[in-house]
């Protein structure tokens, strides 16, 4: 029987909360992991690869697992009250030794989870596109708006192969399901089997919920993003193509660091959802702050 209910609007608060105030934690843990992914990023761009699924997926995946190696030392926090770095004393016992493997076991499980399942992500991105447009070679967004632009000015209702209909539903309702996959990092943080983690969640129900409590903490943090990108372009616009650059860099920094924001604030948001399933330390996610609560 499922165990996972939970109050969506309380778990986006909890989100942004607890970023909120584990801000100087976070930069400090975050700083050097961001450069990494954010140099990767730059890295997509100057070779010309954004619109290559594949190749895209490769060159980010150091920056992923940088992010990924965040998460998992703020889900250690999260659910174990622990911090980082971790201060080992010179007179180490057993029990101490038993705790820090422990702990290390579940950043290094963790990490990598994520970052599988983002490359598993890139994969499923190219199969989807590469079905759609019948092109393996590139297999992206472009290919499939170029078939439907083609196909408009054909007058063609139809530009799809209906043969794909079956095994395109049949995929969008897997994936649909699948979305709790992309959370399997916070189970794995603690060292909880992904069969009980399945188990507990239940039915499709828990995807619909999982993917709205995903869109309370993207939305917002993705609306100030397009805010500031359209203020820099219209800054930059009418000051030449150098400056353009500047504008694509500024912004590109902006994309890199919101896109680090969302992945803290709904994980953040997932752990108070799962917070009647997961291994937790007894101290942590007893009740929800209220406003006016510091710290």
């Amino acid at each position: 029987m499922s165990q996972f209910n939970f109050n969506i609007m309380d778990s986006a608060g909890y989100g942004y909360y607890r970023v909120w105030t584990e801000r100087s934690y976070l930069l400090k843990l975050a700083f050097i992991p961001f450069l990494i992914k954010f140099a990767c990023t730059v890295a997509v761009f100057v070779l010309g690869l954004e619109n290559n699924i594949l190749r895209q997926g490769l060159i980010l995946f150091p920056g992923i697992l940088a992010e990924g190696w965040v998460l998992a030392q703020f889900l250690r926090t999260l659910l174990g009250n622990e911090r980082w770095p971790t201060i080992i004393p010179e007179d180490i016992d057993e029990q101490l030794l038993d705790k820090l493997l422990t702990r290390a076991r579940g950043i290094v499980a963790a990490t990598l989870v994520y970052g599988l399942v983002a490359l598993t992500t890139y994969m499923a991105r190219y199969l989807v596109f590469g079905l759609i447009s019948g092109n393996f070679e590139t297999a992206n967004p472009e290919d499939v708006a170029q078939i439907l632009e083609s196909a408009e000015k054909q007058g063609k209702s139809n530009p799809i192969n209906p043969l794909l209909f079956i095994p395109l539903i049949g995929a969008a309702v897997g994936l649909f399901w699948a979305f709790r996959l992309m959370w399997i990092y916070i189970p794995f943080s603690v060292l909880m089997p992904a069969r009980d983690y399945l188990k507990m969640l239940g039915g499709m129900l828990a995807s619909a919920k999982m993917m709205v409590l995903f869109f309370c903490t993207l939305t917002p943090v993705m609306f100030l993003t397009l805010i500031m990108s359209r203020f820099v372009y219209s800054i930059t616009g009418s000051l030449g193509s150098v400056n353009d650059d500047i504008a694509r860099f500024i912004v590109l920094f902006f994309a890199v660091f919101s896109e680090t924001l969302v992945a803290l604030i709904s994980t953040a948001a997932f752990v108070w959802a799962m917070r009647d399933f997961l291994p937790k330390h007894p101290d942590v996610l007893k009740e929800l702050p209220k406003l006016g609560d510091r710290k």
